[in-house]
């Protein structure tokens, strides 16, 4: 990532055997055209290294799904998670996305910039991936969507996968 207030790595990376995974963001947040020289293009998405010397495994570049959404962005501040086989990001442009760990193409994902009916009956509201990342426990994923500070999609779905049967 070339770094700045919303570039780079932001809650967390993952790892499995020898390679590191890494989210990138490199939002080009407004403050930042201003205290850095960007020398390079943004290169949101996510990363696999090899952990013993570094080297690039694979690249998967984020999509650029926000057209004109505000306060979207394509990048990933989102801790990930790796699971066998699979490395899962929420991205800032409200897509939770599975990652094959092998080469990095998409497996599956979902647009979760919508409204949900919750277990309460109330409506909730899904929006960008920020901080911490999805849990995965007992044959479930759950993750928080919205993250409304810093130019983000604020929501506060908190979104509980089942595999289909």
């Amino acid at each position: 990532g070339r770094g700045g207030v919303q570039g780079g790595v932001h809650f967390g990376m993952a790892a499995h055997g020898n390679t590191v995974y890494v989210p990138i963001n490199d939002m080009a947040y407004p403050e930042d055209l201003t205290r850095y020289q960007y020398t390079t293009e943004a290169r949101p998405g996510l990363y696999a290294l090899d952990a013993r010397d570094g080297t690039l495994l694979w690249s998967s570049p984020a999509p650029h799904t926000c057209a004109d959404k505000p306060d979207c962005d394509p990048g990933i501040s989102h801790a990930i998670t790796s699971i066998p086989g699979a490395v899962i990001a929420g991205y800032l442009d409200g897509f939770l996305r599975v990652h094959s760990s092998e080469d990095g193409r998409v497996l599956w994902q979902m647009d979760t910039v919508r409204e949900f009916e919750s277990v309460s009956g109330a409506t909730a509201k899904g929006g960008s991936f920020s901080g911490g990342g999805v849990l995965v426990a007992h044959g479930m994923v759950y993750a928080n969507s919205g993250y409304g500070i810093y130019n983000h999609m604020p929501g506060n779905a908190l979104i509980a996968l089942a595999p289909a049967d």
